[in-house]
């Protein structure tokens, strides 16, 4: 069996209960194609190297499946 990680980077805009909506759905996905889900682990805001659509910081969120 293969092993995966995604980071996403979130809004830094986003409300926390949308930051866990976003993972929440994230995980859906990942059950809809038969992963499993082995860890899930919300870094918060960090500031970023470089700009994505003009924002310096984004919710970091690392799935392992």
């Amino acid at each position: 069996m293969n092993n995966y990680e995604t980071v996403l980077i979130l809004n830094p805009v986003l409300s926390e209960d949308q930051v866990k909506e976003s993972m929440g759905k994230f995980r859906e996905l990942l059950t809809s194609f038969n992963a499993e889900c082995v860890l899930e682990e919300l870094w918060g805001l960090k500031k970023m190297k470089y700009l994505i659509q003009n924002k310096k910081t984004g919710f970091y969120v690392l799935f392992q499946y």
